[in-house]
Order: structure tokens, then C-alpha cells, then sequence
């Protein structure tokens, strides 16, 4: 019987303790991700998306192959920003990006993207700092 309770006792301290060390939220850095050169990796339906691109606190340039686009840069947030191209050259490119940074690492980070407004069909990629 008190090898029960014993065993109970462990198990409720194991329990509470396996709960407080899950629900920690790991520290975010995003000021160190505003400016800077930017490799990025998202993975969608139709396959791997990389680019290139160099940012400041307001504009971002972006190199897609042979295509450069550039973008105006609003921060919602310490760790989310909305993107909106200068110049569209088309109703898709119209439509502004919501950018959310979910984790942050010495020269990476990990986030979300969609366009806004539309929370459903939001994806995920990678971002590493190049400079």
C-alpha cells in the first residue's frame, strides 16, 4: 500500500513537472531579423520556393530567379509584418502578404506567411540570414 502511494506521488510530481517544461515558449529575437540580406525556403503544393532577399526597416527587394520585386515593409509587431509590392503587374501581386515569425535562431528564423486575410491557407518556410 505505500509502495502505492509512493509510486502515485512520482507520478503526479512527474506529470506536473513534464507540464511546466512543455508550455515554456522559447525566446523570439525578430528585431535582429528587420534588416539585413535573407535566403528563403518555403515548401508549397507545386514544390520548393527559395529567393533571395536584401531588406531594410521599410523595403524589401526580392530576387525569384530572373524576377526582382520590391515591396513595401509594414511592422505589425516585434515579430509580424505585412508585405505589399510596389509595383504589381497583376490582381495576385495586388494582394498585401502577412508575414508572422514564429521561432527565431542565432541566424535563422522559422515563419509563417499568407495573404491577408486569408488565415486558412497559411504556409511555412524558412528564412537565414546571409550577412
Amino acid at each position: 500500500m505505500r509502495l502505492l502511494k509512493l509510486l502515485k506521488n512520482k507520478f503526479i510530481l512527474a506529470t506536473i513537472l513534464v507540464t511546466i517544461f512543455s508550455c515554456t515558449i522559447p525566446e523570439k529575437n525578430c528585431s535582429k531579423f528587420k534588416v539585413g540580406e535573407f535566403n528563403f525556403e518555403s515548401k508549397t503544393n507545386t514544390g520548393v520556393y527559395n529567393s533571395k532577399s536584401i531588406r531594410n526597416d521599410s523595403i524589401e527587394i526580392e530576387y525569384f530567379g530572373s524576377t526582382i520585386d520590391t515591396s513595401k515593409i509594414t511592422w505589425v509587431s516585434e515579430c509580424e509584418y505585412i508585405l505589399r509590392k510596389l509595383k504589381p503587374k497583376n490582381i495576385s501581386d495586388q494582394k498585401a502578404v502577412s508575414v508572422k515569425i514564429i521561432s527565431t535562431f542565432e541566424n535563422s528564423y522559422v515563419f509563417e506567411y499568407s495573404f491577408v486575410g486569408n488565415k486558412e491557407n497559411r504556409a511555412r518556410g524558412n528564412a537565414y540570414k546571409t550577412d
